[in-house]
């Protein structure tokens, strides 16, 4: 990857099963990572938090890195998640990340305890000499919030600081800024929250998004008309996909991995504790007739592989 690319395009995030007693399911991580190519997504996002990283052991972390490295086979991006608790935590799983063949990484600053502006910075700068491939900087309303500003900085002064996850409650704003602020250091802004903005976002030059990977098939579609300039059939796709966006919305994960057994790509929904909340019937059969909705949407089939 030159300077003179850009990623772009829906760089799906996949769900990390696992089996009913919350052990880890390898059969089904190389089965939704499959997926997650197949379906059309344009780059891999693998763990974060739609990937329930937090939850994971840095063994796991490394053995979810390598099997995404593995499965996905050069086919498309592999960005890898490097958040951690501290700053060595997360620079030993970039390096990790990077020895192992990712093509970039993405971080947020470390959360074990609150950051300042000034230890965030030097966190990323840390993480820019330890690694040589491409940063991407989560900027998340559960992490340390960067302005523009601040994210532009970063940008201009790390040199492999290169892409901004931008998810925070005025996503945007904050990129349409960021982009104007540092149009010659920032390679890209990608936006998050399902896709829900992502009609906004691209209008505003975001080159992507970073929804969960269980409709990849026509989240993929909806980019691919916006890059043809089909910007009203887009429009139509987005409205049909609206409410089962809006339904993750409620449970999030435990959507998410619901959406990948209906669809025959993992075996089990289980969430890891805590936090778990699962839906009810009536939520199942909502999803169900929701899903029915938009079956023409969804091209993957199982048995097509």
């Amino acid at each position: 990857m030159t300077k003179a690319t850009q990623y772009r395009g829906i760089f799906g995030i996949p769900a990390t099963p696992f089996k009913d007693d919350e052990t880890l399911d390898r059969r089904s991580l190389e089965s939704v990572l499959h997926f997650t190519v197949e379906s059309g997504c344009h780059g891999v996002v693998m763990p974060v938090m739609a990937s329930e990283f937090s939850t994971l052991t840095d063994t796991e972390r490394r053995m979810v890195i390598e099997a995404t490295i593995r499965v996905v086979n050069h086919r498309i991006p592999v960005v890898a998640g490097v958040s951690g608790i501290g700053n060595a935590h997360s620079i030993e799983l970039a390096r990790y990340a990077e020895g192992a063949g990712a093509e970039a990484v993405i971080a947020m600053p470390p959360h074990g305890r609150p950051p300042s502006y000034d230890e965030v910075r030097r966190f990323y700068e840390l993480l820019g000499a330890a690694i040589k491939i491409p940063i991407f900087i989560q900027n998340h309303n559960q992490g340390a919030r960067l302005n523009a500003e601040q994210l532009a900085g970063l940008c201009r002064d790390v040199a492999n600081v290169d892409y901004v996850k931008e998810e925070t409650t005025y996503a945007a704003q904050v990129g349409s800024k960021l982009l104007e602020l540092a149009p010659a250091h920032c390679r890209g802004v990608m936006g998050g929250g399902s896709g829900r903005y992502i009609l906004m976002e691209y209008a505003r030059g975001f080159c992507g998004n970073m929804p969960a990977s269980h409709f990849g098939d026509p989240m993929s579609k909806l980019w691919n008309l916006l890059e043809s300039g089909k910007a009203a059939e887009a429009g139509e796709l987005y409205r049909r996909m609206l409410p089962l966006i809006v339904f993750e919305g409620i449970y999030g994960i435990e959507a998410f991995k619901a959406v990948l057994v209906k669809r025959g790509i993992i075996a089990s929904a289980t969430v890891r504790s805590p936090g778990r909340h699962s839906m009810d019937p009536q939520d199942m059969a909502e999803l169900v007739r929701l899903l029915a909705e938009v079956g023409d949407l969804l091209t993957w089939r199982k048995d097509s592989r």
